[in-house]
């Protein structure tokens, strides 16, 4: 079933009949913004809703998932077969979009968070060897100003150095990985359109 097409019949049928999107959304207890996607194409109802949505808009449950109108009275069972198992793919495809972009979303921040502590030690790193302070060479983790009468003061924080694999790394790795994964969900997440 193309979203497309079904969006289309769903708004010709909702002017045929006098509604408003929030009139038809009323009347199925939805916002007006949920049959804006569906008339769009952005969007499928769900399943639940297909059978309230065919009586709001007087025509059959057949009819609506087909996406045109038919002038026979009844269909023959693999007909109506054919027609639910398509209803319930393009739910199923749906909900899988759903937690597909919710997975990438959270590959995304991770990434993010990953590249974090990277970032902040080359800036370190840098701002040590720009200034020539010899504490670049023993590992200082935090640096922080304060100001003065005569102008501010770099005040250095020095611990133990962690291994450059660990604290550089790792991270580095966990980045790299999660924008490999989040972009193998996102053609995934095309290829269910």
């Amino acid at each position: 079933m193309d979203n497309i097409r079904f969006g289309a019949f769903v708004a010709q049928l909702r002017k045929e009949q006098g509604l408003t999107q929030k009139g038809l959304a009323d009347r199925l207890n939805v916002t007006d913004k949920a049959v804006s996607k569906w008339e769009t194409g952005k969007g499928f109802p769900d399943v639940k809703l297909l059978e309230p949505l065919a009586q709001a808009l007087g025509i059959s449950l057949v009819e609506l998932i087909r996406g045109e109108k038919d002038p026979r009275d009844s269909l023959t069972a693999a007909e109506a077969e054919a027609v639910v198992s398509q209803a319930m793919d393009q739910s199923q495809r749906i909900t899988a979009r759903r937690y597909l972009k919710l997975l990438r979303w959270l590959l995304t921040s991770i990434a993010a968070i990953c590249a974090v502590g990277p970032l902040t030690q080359l800036a370190l790193a840098l701002e040590l060897f720009f200034t020539g302070s010899k504490l670049f060479a023993t590992g200082t983790s935090h640096m922080g100003h304060i100001g003065g009468v005569d102008g501010p003061t770099s005040i250095f924080v020095s611990s133990a150095p962690l291994p450059t694999w660990l604290s550089v790394g790792l991270p580095t790795l966990l980045l790299v990985l999660c924008i490999i994964l989040a972009f193998r969900v996102w053609k995934l997440e095309r290829k269910l359109k």
